[in-house]
């Protein structure tokens, strides 16, 4: 699918993707979401912008010009796009490629200025479910999924340790590679390559050197 877009005027700096939290077909509609956000949660309209259905198309939810009401305390500033599914293995691929275009085509209207996060990095949910970090980031170019802002946010970034993949391991390569002036491939595969320069950059930034990428490391790896 080709999607269109025109930017809202509010600011907007981010996008969150989410997923339904279910898998019934009877369930893949907007007014189920509807009756959901607006009845039972008492919101004046669905919360996301966009949802995706099971067969790749996509409507449109909330008006684009107003703030969602999909992650709290993080909604200014974001687009939020929702998937239909609960069952990481029943997203289907027509979903994955909409969620791709839709997202080039968001970034490419913010100038590559916008990052890209999960609803669990600001939640206690598991939410999108799927490796959203991997799908985006096998497309979107220079790998940035959760590239950083001028003044990047910890919380946008996941917890990292040896055998995780994905576009924000690359991203953490890249400026490993450049703190430490080293030789590292940005394969997206954290190894014990990775994992020792880790351990070394934790070392010389007088952090806990325990190989694991979490909030303080971040916050100095994106310095």
């Amino acid at each position: 699918m080709t999607f269109t877009f025109t930017k809202p005027h509010r600011d907007v700096d981010k996008v969150f993707i989410h997923c339904s939290a279910s898998d019934s077909p009877e369930h893949d509609n907007l007014q189920t979401l509807r009756e959901w956000h607006v009845k039972k949660n008492g919101w004046r309209d669905i919360g996301y912008h966009y949802f995706i259905h099971k067969d790749g198309t996509c409507s449109t939810c909330r008006d684009i010009q107003k703030t969602p009401a999909a992650q709290l305390g993080h909604n200014t500033g974001s687009i939020a796009v929702c998937l239909h599914g609960l069952k990481k293995n029943n997203f289907t691929q027509r979903q994955f490629e909409t969620l791709i275009d839709m997202c080039r085509v968001f970034d490419n209207a913010y100038n590559n200025q916008l990052t890209f996060h999960g609803h669990c990095e600001v939640s206690t949910k598991t939410c999108p479910v799927f490796d959203y970090r991997e799908v985006l980031g096998l497309s979107l170019s220079g790998d940035r999924v959760n590239r950083p802002n001028s003044s990047p946010q910890p919380l946008a970034q996941p917890l990292l340790q040896l055998t995780d993949t994905g576009a924000a391991v690359t991203l953490l390569q890249q400026e490993l590679a450049k703190k430490l002036n080293i030789s590292l491939s940005s394969d997206g595969h954290f190894g014990q390559q990775t994992k020792s320069a880790v351990l070394l950059f934790q070392k010389n930034q007088g952090l806990v050197e325990d190989g694991i990428v979490g909030k303080q490391t971040w916050q100095q790896v994106l310095a």
